[in-house]
């Protein structure tokens, strides 16, 4: 059994704010969570499995077996550090190098002799420079972030022997679309792992979700029940006659 704490100052004012508004908590729901059971709900097949959304700045890994929450984490870094990387590398402005990866060819099966074209020097002196340089980098900070996230963390490490499944969400489109080969080999752990790629969810989606958790619960949800207390006298004349 796996529990999820909400810190009590932050409920006391999340009370408050509804209290105003003449409103009544109900069930406080993670998002992780509402977002785990929508791709249980999608892939019925599978109740097991890691969720990786890497945003710009910032990324987050939660873990789902047997349909419940297991474990989450957040990370302070994201797919600009690739960018910021072949920046460094090659010299050349990361506004530059988002136009480079937007209009160039970057896959696995890229010619090693295969140069950035000189359109993209029109401020800065032509300089010969490898497409595959550009790749090899991306493909090593890829890998990194895999082994941050995945798998050399200890605080999952025994969750990767169960679990055969990664939904990948990378929020930047262009990242993506430039070297989704690298995310997919790196993220599968060279194959151990299968990687399903996935989109945003939608907030519509996440509501409907979540008011469907609300009113009729889930599967693997624990069920609270509320025991009224009992006087001195009545607990004296249930061990009684009990």
């Amino acid at each position: 059994m796996s529990f999820c704490l909400i810190n009590n100052n932050d409920f006391k004012n999340l009370n408050n704010i509804f209290n105003k508004c003449n409103l009544k908590i109900k069930k406080v729901l993670l998002k992780s969570f509402v977002e785990g059971v929508y791709l249980s709900n999608k892939n019925l097949n599978l109740n097991t499995f890691f969720q990786v959304s890497i945003n710009h700045k910032q990324s987050k890994l939660f873990y789902f077996e047997n349909d419940a929450l297991k474990f989450e984490q957040n990370f302070n870094f994201g797919s600009d550090l690739v960018i910021s990387d072949i920046s460094k590398v090659i010299g050349l402005s990361k506004e530059n190098v988002k136009k480079i990866i937007a209009t160039c060819n970057f896959s696995s099966q890229i010619s090693d002799n295969e140069l950035v074209e000189e359109e993209f020097f029109k401020s800065s002196n032509f300089r010969k420079i490898k497409k595959k340089l550009i790749l090899d980098v991306a493909a090593a900070r890829i890998e990194e972030l895999s082994e941050l996230m995945i798998s050399k963390n200890s605080n999952v490490i025994n969750y990767t022997m169960k679990n055969k499944v990664v939904f990948l969400n990378i929020y930047d489109q262009l990242n993506l679309n430039c070297f989704k080969d690298g995310y997919e080999l790196y993220f599968s752990k060279n194959n151990f792992h299968k990687v399903e790629f996935i989109a945003n969810i939608s907030n519509n989606d996440l509501m409907i979700n979540t008011n469907n958790l609300t009113n009729y619960g889930w599967k693997k949800e624990v069920i609270p029940v509320i025991q009224s207390k009992k006087s001195l006298i009545a607990r004296v004349f249930n061990a009684i006659f009990s």
